[in-house]
């Protein structure tokens, strides 16, 4: 880099905020439940089939009809967002391989959409209610890092218990309207 783009660069990194940590070991993770919370929220739980750990995210209620949608395979009269996206991606001869949710970071999760196209892989960044909601519409398999899991993820045991006493749960759930940690 020219020596007289540096501060730019370093100006530039600055306004973007810290980087979100990434972990390369990814572990496969299923929808588990999508559960109504008060206001205008629901709860996605997706569990690690190899341990029973829990990694809940706080998402949008449109986000979360969506993913039950796609889980339960209706097909609406006309294409809903998700829909419209798994159908533009099948058009531009490109497929959706995975969903990996790789960080956590200013209690927000991230996540990739990972796409193939031509022998091409092509990531693109995204929320992980979308990503969820296309990856159940194309078939595609989740990831979640070892290190969100490890960090983010509950016990099924504690989870249950939660969800017992909805007024511990919504005092544990805290943040914005994606990325809500327990």
């Amino acid at each position: 880099m020219r020596p007289s783009l540096m501060p730019l660069a370093v100006a530039l990194a600055a306004a973007i905020g810290p980087t979100p940590t990434v972990d390369a070991e990814m572990r496969p993770v299923r929808v588990a439940a999508v559960l109504p919370l008060e206001g205008r929220a629901a709860l996605l739980l997706l569990e690690a089939p190899d341990s029973g750990v829990v990694l809940p995210l706080v998402i949008g209620l449109s986000e979360a009809g969506a993913i039950q949608e796609g889980r339960a395979g209706i097909v609406p009269p006309r294409p809903l967002t998700h829909d419209l996206l798994a159908k533009t991606v099948a058009a531009l001869g490109a497929k959706v391989d995975r969903v990996d949710i790789d960080a956590f970071a200013d209690s927000v999760f991230h996540a990739k959409v990972r796409l193939s196209q031509s022998g091409k892989v092509i990531t693109v960044d995204a929320r992980p209610s979308d990503s969820v909601a296309l990856a159940v519409r194309t078939g595609a398999q989740i990831f979640a890092a070892s290190r969100v899991l490890a960090d983010q993820g509950v016990s099924r045991a504690d989870l249950d218990r939660l969800r017992r006493d909805p007024h511990e749960l919504e005092r544990r759930l805290r943040g914005g309207p994606e990325g809500t940690r327990l």
